[in-house]
């Protein structure tokens, strides 16, 4: 009796250990900024508890206001993100409604996650020095663009068509290499042709003189 119970106790002890998320250091400042895609000051203006993961596990929805940007470009009418987060002990951070954030954000698919493992924490938690590290990175992030900088897309249709544009113009070029490509390689095998045959010419003008000379 007294082994079953011990075993029971090893199973919980293991299950327990899946669902919990063990974060025994945050990162720098920096390697935080690195790692994620998106980094701001946000604040939760709404959560929908109304959704279910493919596995049945319950979800939230988190929709996010953001007031300043430390990486990532926000454009003019889309300061909101939706942040997704899974209940069941995930490593996800969970939000308050009607609270201030600064966040650090990954992207997943076309949302956004955030790990409690991550720097993000209530606003007014975040030491100043923080901030004023993260603004030092997002200024040098903006200079490393060679000065082209994009003010704002006119609206999310011109975006997918540049995409495209983009893409098609990518396609375009992988074309004409692979011309350049065929055409040095046709290029090649001609001349090596005429040098085998003008090589067989010779070896049959050389034969026939020999069996001239014999004669």
């Amino acid at each position: 009796m007294a082994r079953k119970v011990l075993f029971i106790l090893f199973l919980m002890l293991i299950s327990s250990g899946v669902y919990c998320c063990d974060c025994s250091e945050k990162p720098s400042i920096k390697e935080n900024w690195e790692l994620a895609s998106q980094v701001f000051i946000g604040k939760v203006i709404k959560i929908d508890s109304s959704l279910y993961s493919e596995y049945g596990q319950k979800m939230y929805s988190y929709t996010v206001k953001i007031s300043k940007t430390y990486k990532d470009e926000v454009f003019k009418e889309q300061y909101f993100r939706t942040i997704l987060g899974v209940n069941m002990g995930s490593c996800d951070y969970y939000f308050e409604n009607g609270k201030e954030y600064l966040i650090y954000a990954k992207k997943d698919h076309n949302s956004l996650g955030c790990s409690i493992c991550s720097r993000t924490n209530l606003l007014q938690n975040i030491q100043s020095d923080e901030l004023k590290l993260l603004d030092e990175l997002y200024r040098k992030s903006r200079k490393n663009r060679n000065g082209i900088q994009i003010i704002q897309f006119q609206n999310n249709i011109q975006y997918q068509i540049d995409l495209v544009k983009n893409s098609f113009e990518e396609k375009l070029k992988r074309k004409d290499m692979i011309i350049y490509v065929l055409s040095a390689l046709n290029f090649i095998l001609i001349f090596l042709l005429i040098l085998v045959f003008f090589k067989n010419k010779r070896i049959f003008k050389s034969g026939n003189e020999s069996n001239f000379d014999s004669k």
